[in-house]
């Protein structure tokens, strides 16, 4: 992502202790067709938008925000943890908490949702002697998870299949085919094993809770998607993304 498009999101204190009076760079979407409620609703209902075994955390709602651009906001902390391996060869294991924040403010100008989400994990650092809080996620990471939301409020092109998040010997299943959409078009079936889109081997980014690859849901794209034939052999099979409308739950 270009720097333009990255916005300067002020952090508030209470459970944001380690970015108390700091300021840090975020993706944000503008969600068009929901209430501040709706999308609260949505991301804390929605497993996918967090880590396994996470607990919820809440920021009460706060006023004006000048240095937000916004007229209030809240933010919801979703905590985890990981282990990390230390020591000079990798030999201790530790706990280290991570945790995922969604700011959710309303604007101004009163016209949308605004939504800012990033990562950020305990990490050794070796110039400090000690663990802080890091950002651990990235500007792609942060789009595709911001995405997800948008997508379900105000729809955008998308390729109408989901893969499991969890690997197999050879690759990803497909999980679920939308009716009537680019993937069930092209012919793919639940089950399809996935290895490579675009020609990049695809993989689940646990650490950013994303795979390493999404479409542009802003417009239609062509995707070639490669499976493994119960032969054992790479196929290629293109699928032209179209547009999904969440009004009717139908593609256009």
């Amino acid at each position: 992502m270009i720097l333009s498009r990255l916005k300067k999101w002020g952090l508030c204190t209470g459970l944001l202790v380690s970015f108390a009076a700091t300021t840090v760079m975020a993706e944000t979407v503008t969600i068009n067709n929901a209430t501040v409620m709706d999308v609260k609703s949505y991301i804390l209902a929605n497993r996918e938008l967090r880590h396994p075994n996470s607990t919820v955390s809440l920021i009460p709602n706060h006023g004006s925000s000048f240095q937000m651009g916004s007229s209030s906001y809240e933010t919801i902390v979703f905590k985890s943890t990981k282990k990390l391996r230390v020591g000079l060869f990798g030999e201790d294991s530790v706990k280290t908490n991570r945790d995922t924040y969604f700011s959710i403010s309303t604007p101004l100008n009163r016209v949308g949702v605004k939504v800012s989400y990033f990562e950020s994990t305990e990490l050794y650092n070796p110039n400090k002697g000690k663990f802080d809080d890091q950002i651990t996620s990235t500007n792609e990471s942060e789009a595709i998870i911001l995405n997800k939301i948008k997508l379900h409020f105000d729809g955008g092109y998308t390729n109408g299949y989901t893969l499991s998040r969890e690997k197999g010997k050879k690759g990803y299943q497909i999980e679920k085919i939308n009716p009537h959409g680019p993937a069930e078009k092209a012919g793919l079936k639940i089950g399809d094993v996935v290895v490579k889109i675009n020609g990049q081997k695809v993989n689940f980014e646990k650490d950013l809770n994303t795979f390493n690859i999404s479409n542009d849901i802003g417009k239609k794209e062509t995707e070639t998607v490669t499976i493994i034939t119960d032969s054992g052999l790479e196929k290629d099979i293109v699928i032209e993304t179209a547009y999904w409308n969440p009004q009717t739950g139908m593609f256009e």
